[in-house]
């Protein structure tokens, strides 16, 4: 509103002049509100903090909320009392939402009026009285409930038009668990308005170079089409050459060139007296090592839970996670048909950490692309156990219903984590062999946890017979796949009783949107409960009757519950027994297994002797492992959430290397064939994390015959895209009618914390 009043010296002021002034001045403020901020339902400024010592207490601090051309405010702290709101089970919890209200509200005060009349001043008064002095516009809060129920609970739905400052997680013990704030309904300021307008202003701008640049590639991109020779006679002489080479039965080494990445040990030879080895890369020899177990300092800590005295996790308790209600009818589970079958039980995947100043950005997993059949990586062995390095493999695996296709290989500086993406490996794996009555369910997982037990409803128990209980994946078709279980549960037939029976196991991460079936063998004469009319809908039960063939039930299923770990705190820091090797170390490698969850962390820290900062592995440039010490201290700490956290199993085969580098390298490989005899040859080598004034590399040729030759002239050109990495171009003048050849790689270095490695090499004979 443009309007202002304005008053004369001597000009008698009536109530209707003065109530204008403000309202002017309050319309004022209202048009801009509603013409240029425009808000329908928004908050600002506004914070919520649980009060302290009151669980259900929510502390609001003052703000303001903007409705359409209105304004309302909070003018004082306001406490909001959740308790009426709290869930009624002590296993639920429930999300409340707490909206704003606008109202506006009239305060009085103490005024003196003048009640006289007229000209004679005896007919009246001064007299005090209450009046409304000022019109408020205030905020009201109200709780709206969500439904509650087992964790995760659903927040409750707003309304079109309301404002939700907050969101809120009730627990009947606790009370407040979490509060979110209403983004969605915050009033934005103009600064963050400048601030995301700046950065598109700046995406746009490089959108417009961007573009002019691709005309001008287009431009000399049609003008260069003319030059190239037509798709169809390429392809014809592709396919020339390749029924060529299938009639000539060319062998892979008759070629004039040869080039290795270094990751497989297929073309090295470890015969010839060298000292490297072959780990994504040519890498240098340890001068000495020492293996240790990898322990826990303190397995009696209070914050841990332990399976089977090896198997860690941070302290939880049992909560139902799925459930198929109890019923009134009851099924045998030994009068059904005797069947035979092999159980396959598959374990945790298996970690490897590589940490120390010579396990560098490792460039050439783009090479795994040329290894046809070959696993991108190596399948080593530790005390008898065999562990997966670097990736999965293109072959029969793959066609395994629990194999993952999928894999995560992290490669950056010095450190290199090696693991499966999928929970379980087909690689470690324990074979029963189950004779009796197999009878189960299935059940969908719509939600990641980790999994402890099953509890079953005996209606009828054996006490001469013990009942076993697997948990394993389903096939697509939703059948129970026996040779894909991954967890194992006996409960002896002393231990059987009339009413729910827990079946533990070693605690299991169950993967989110995967369908699972539990299924039991046992000899005796026991009944499970069961329930009718659909009563349970994320399954089916079924009976084996030959061992492989499940026939599934479309009328009941079995009572069960399967248990799941919440844990107790989101951070745990474990520590480990300490690593020490004689003379210092250079390097550390942990090889363990165990399962590392989707939001959830395992960060391992390491603290040098002498030092008292813990350093975690990761790709810091501070090497905590620079200064040689011969013991550091080791530590793990477990991120997770109240539902998912990882787990590590340190069974015998958990093992932490220490290592520390010899000062030179020579690796040497097979004896490549040229096919053809020639007398010139080159080697071309890329040595990363080279440093020329510490390191030297010199490529050379070894004949047939053990004659080693030097090379007639070394090119060393420093990589312009990647400082750290050095070509050398080694050219080679050999006797005439030469075959074949060796490649020979030495080098040296004058610290064992600054080691090179090649990345690949390559032989070209001309």
């Amino acid at each position: 509103m443009g309007k202002r009043k304005v008053f004369e010296d001597t000009e008698i002021l009536g109530p209707d002049d003065l109530e204008e002034v403000s309202l002017f001045a309050q319309q004022a403020i209202d048009d801009m509100s509603a013409d240029a901020i425009g808000y329908p339902a928004h908050w600002a400024g506004f914070t919520v903090s649980a009060v302290e010592g009151s669980p259900q207490l929510l502390r609001i601090t003052p703000g303001r909320f903007l409705k359409g051309r209105y304004v309302y405010a909070l003018d004082a702290a306001q406490n909001v009392d959740l308790l009426d709101h709290l869930p009624k089970s002590a296993s639920d919890e429930q999300w409340v939402a707490i909206l704003l209200r606008e109202r506006e509200r009239s305060i009085e005060a103490i005024r003196t009026f003048d009640t006289r009349t007229g000209q004679d001043p005896e007919t009246g008064a001064i007299v005090p009285r209450p009046s409304a002095t000022t019109i408020a516009r205030e905020i009201e809060f109200r709780v709206q409930d969500g439904l509650p129920g087992p964790a995760p609970a659903n927040r409750p739905a707003i309304a079109d038009g309301d404002c939700c400052l907050c969101f809120v997680r009730l627990r009947l013990v606790g009370g407040i668990q979490a509060i979110e704030p209403g983004l969605p309904w915050r009033a934005k300021s103009l600064y963050d308005v400048e601030g995301r307008v700046t950065k598109l202003e700046l995406r746009v701008s490089q959108l417009f170079e961007d573009t002019a640049s691709i005309r001008t590639d287009l431009g000399n991109l049609a003008a260069q089409i003319k030059t190239i020779p037509d798709a169809r006679l390429i392809g014809q002489i592709v396919r020339d050459t390749s029924q060529l080479r299938q009639r000539a039965q060319l062998p892979e080494e008759a070629r004039n060139y040869w080039f290795n990445f270094a990751l497989v040990k297929d073309d090295w030879d470890f015969s010839q007296g060298g000292y490297y080895r072959i780990r994504e890369g040519i890498r240098y020899q340890y001068v000495a090592q020492f293996d240790h177990q990898l322990r826990v300092a303190d397995p009696g800590r209070s914050d841990l839970s332990i399976w089977d005295n090896h198997f860690y996790l941070p302290k939880y308790t049992e909560v139902a996670r799925i459930t198929s209600p109890d019923g009134s009818g009851s099924k045998d589970i030994s009068s059904e048909v005797h069947s035979v079958t092999t159980a396959v039980q598959h374990t945790s995947s298996h970690t490897n950490i590589r940490y120390g100043e010579t396990v560098t950005v490792c460039e050439n997993v783009a090479g795994w692309g040329n290894i046809a059949e070959r696993r991108p990586g190596e399948i080593f062995g530790v005390g008898g156990e065999t562990f997966v390095s670097a990736g999965v493999s293109a072959s029969p695996y793959n066609d395994l219903p629990t194999a993952d296709t999928g894999h995560r290989h992290y490669d950056v500086a010095r450190v290199i984590y090696d693991t499966w993406e999928t929970s379980y490996t087909t690689y470690d794996v324990k074979v029963y062999g189950l004779s009796g009555s197999i009878v189960g369910n299935t059940f969908l997982n719509s939600q990641a946890f980790v999994a402890t037990s099953i509890d079953l409803t005996f209606t009828r128990v054996d006490a001469s017979e013990p009942v076993n209980l697997f948990v394993c994946y389903a096939r697509p078709d939703g059948s129970p796949d026996q040779e894909a279980v991954v967890a194992r549960s006996v409960v002896q037939g002393a231990a059987l009783k009339v009413g729910k029976v827990r079946f533990p196991f070693q605690p299991t991460l169950l993967e989110q949107g995967r369908r699972y079936a539990w299924f039991t063998t046992t000899k005796g004469n026991n009944a499970l409960m069961t329930n009718s009319g659909n009563a349970f809908l994320g399954g089916s039960s079924f009976l084996i009757t030959d061992g492989a063939w499940a026939q599934l039930s479309t009328t009941e299923d079995f009572a069960f519950v399967v248990n799941g770990a919440r844990f107790q705190q989101t951070r745990t820091v474990v520590q480990m027994n300490a690593i020490t090797l004689d003379g210092g170390m250079t390097e550390i490698e942990m090889i363990y297994r165990g399962f590392e969850p989707a939001a959830t962390k395992l960060v391992w820290e390491v603290q040098a002797q002498g030092d008292t900062e813990w350093v975690p592995l990761d790709a810091r440039l501070d090497n905590p492992l620079a200064s040689l010490p011969p013991l550091v201290n080791l530590r793990a700490v477990f991120l997770g959430t109240e539902d998912l956290a990882p787990a590590i199993d340190l069974n015998t085969f958990a093992r932490c290397i220490a290592g520390r580098m010899r000062p030179d390298m020579r690796a040497i490989t097979k004896l490549i064939a040229f096919g053809f005899a020639t007398n010139k040859a080159q080697v071309v080598l890329n040595m990363d994390a080279f440093d020329p004034a510490r390191n030297t590399a010199e490529p050379r040729l070894v004949l047939a015959n053990g004659t080693a030759v030097t090379a007639d002239a070394i090119k060393a050109e420093r990589d312009p895209v990647k400082t750290s990495r050095t070509k050398f171009t080694a050219d080679f003048t050999l006797p005439a009618g030469t075959t074949g050849a060796r490649v020979r790689i030495d080098s040296t270095t004058n610290s064992v914390i600054h080691v090179p490695f090649g990345q690949d090499v390559q032989l070209n004979a001309f």
